[in-house]
């Protein structure tokens, strides 16, 4: 099936298209992967940074009670000290303990952790118990619901000389500082909240500093240690667009060039149509000067690589006009089919006879057209004329480039296929019987059924002389004659008789 230019140059179209989108997309993906990234790296800086800070102010806290809890002197007056000895220990402990709110001292008794001076809150006692109850280390504690608490809890245990638990020392530190270090790292617009865990899965907010945004602002839930807190920040900004700043003028600037690319393609396109146009137009009127007998020295030609075949075809009708004129001059050419005559026929079955030898056997096909007589009778000669010459054209269009065509005389015509043996023969001479017309115009509008009869034989290594194959083929033609014809026999030297399969039937 044949291709359209049109369809090649719109798949190549295509082709790029779907390319470029292909690579577009992957950049796309990978610019936003990137920038994504960026941007979720800048906003987990922040809050890691934040959470830092935070767990460094615990740390400092919980260090602070540590060693308060280790001297002896808070020792022994959880040990044997009264309300009053307790009480006073706690004043002087919270004047040295940096943002704390309130202090407890709470003996160990067998009950649990009690308060001997009456300061601690029942949810305070709760957290010392609960504190007591899991065995791991303190966790700070806001107590109150949501934001409106002001300080949180944190308590150490209190161990005397020999390791054994004397009571708790329980600390409530105001919110101030952790806020203040909300307040210094949160960036301008952005949202900070600190949350505490009520229950597993579920948490409160116990600290907000900023304004939350219901925009696609980023968020980020991170850990505060082992503390059971947990930092919400929410940037300030949305992530930026994908094409804004400099990557708008990147992806026009691609646009552009792609549009310039198909453009080019465009421009190319139709330069090729017109070239090969130009160029089928040079082939046709080479064509027509062959045909009246007088090709150019050179035709215009817009493509390089047409120019190289065209060249080739240009050099073979130039040989074929001057063949021709020499055989008319040598008076070898029938004036009617302007094939080779019968002269010019045994002139060259008598050259391939005696280079058989050397290059190999050639075989000979002869050929009548049927009911030749009848068109005269019916129609007319000048009918007869044109069923020779419409006969001839489609022979010359089927032969090889070395093959013999001639025309013997009336409705008889012979083919040489030469250097060619019976079994090669057969095969073209089934290919003529396939590819030649059915039909052939004639004068006034006859259409004329063709149907022809054929003779094949080959050259053999006991031949004599050249007219012994053309014999035999003859042999042949009249069997295939006498059966009916319309068919081709052919006469195998080897086996001595014409063989009885028929090669084809039109």
């Amino acid at each position: 099936m044949a291709q359209s230019l049109t369809r090649i140059y719109l798949q190549v179209i295509l082709i790029l298209i779907l390319c470029f989108l292909a690579i577009g997309y992957v950049c796309y993906l990978a610019v936003r992967d990137m920038q994504q990234s960026s941007y979720h790296d800048r906003v987990s800086q922040v809050a890691a940074s934040t959470v830092k800070r935070i767990d460094e102010l615990l740390s400092q806290q919980r260090q602070s009670l540590g060693n308060f809890a280790k001297q002896s002197s808070v020792v022994a007056v959880l040990q044997h000290g009264t309300a009053a000895e307790r009480s006073h220990k706690e004043h002087e402990i919270k004047s040295q303990l940096a943002s704390a709110h309130s202090v407890g001292l709470l003996p160990w008794t067998d009950a649990g952790p009690v308060s001997a001076t009456g300061t601690p809150d029942p949810a305070s006692l709760d957290y010392v118990k609960r504190l007591a109850t899991s065995g791991g280390p303190a966790k700070p504690e806001f107590q109150g619901n949501g934001t409106t608490a002001e300080h949180y809890k944190l308590a150490v245990p209190v161990r005397n000389e020999k390791r054994d638990m004397t009571g708790y020392l329980l600390a409530g530190f105001t919110r101030t500082p952790v806020q203040a270090i909300l307040e210094q790292s949160l960036p301008l617009n952005a949202y900070m909240e600190l949350r505490q865990q009520v229950s597993r899965g579920t948490s409160q907010s116990v600290l907000a500093v900023g304004t939350a945004s219901d925009d696609e602002n980023v968020s980020v839930a991170s850990e505060i240690g082992g503390s059971g807190w947990e930092l919400l920040y929410q940037d300030a900004e949305a992530p930026p667009r994908l094409l804004s700043g400099y990557r708008n003028i990147y992806f026009w600037s691609a646009v552009i060039v792609f549009t310039v690319i198909l453009m080019v393609l465009y421009r190319l396109y139709r330069r090729t149509v017109k070239s090969i146009r130009h160029d089928i137009q040079s082939l046709i009127r080479m064509f027509q000067d062959l045909r009246e007998g007088s090709v150019r020295v050179s035709y215009p030609m817009a493509l390089k690589e047409f120019s190289e075949i065209f060249e080739y075809l240009r050099d073979r009708g130039q040989k074929l006009v001057k063949e021709k004129e020499k055989l008319k001059g040598m008076g070898l050419m029938d004036h009617l089919s302007q094939l080779g005559n019968r002269r010019h026929f045994e002139t060259r079955l008598k050259e391939l006879f005696e280079a058989s030898k050397a290059n190999g056997l050639s075989s000979v096909l002869i050929i009548d057209l049927d009911h030749f007589k009848a068109v005269n009778d019916n129609h007319g000669h000048d009918a007869g004329d044109a069923l020779i010459v419409g006969f001839a054209n489609a022979l010359r269009k089927l032969v090889r480039q070395t093959d013999v065509l001639a025309r013997l005389g009336g409705d008889e015509f012979c083919i040489i296929y030469s250097y060619a043996p019976l079994n090669k023969a057969t095969a073209l001479v089934e290919r003529l019987r396939r590819q030649l017309p059915r039909e052939i115009p004639l004068t006034k509008g006859v259409i004329h059924q063709l149907r022809w009869t054929g003779g094949l034989s080959t050259m053999h290594d006991k031949d004599n002389k050249p007219d012994d194959v053309l014999w035999r083929a003859d042999q042949a033609l009249l069997q295939a004659k006498e059966t009916g014809r319309n068919n081709t026999r052919i006469y195998d030297p080897a086996t001595g008789a014409p063989v009885k399969k028929q090669i084809m039937v039109s």
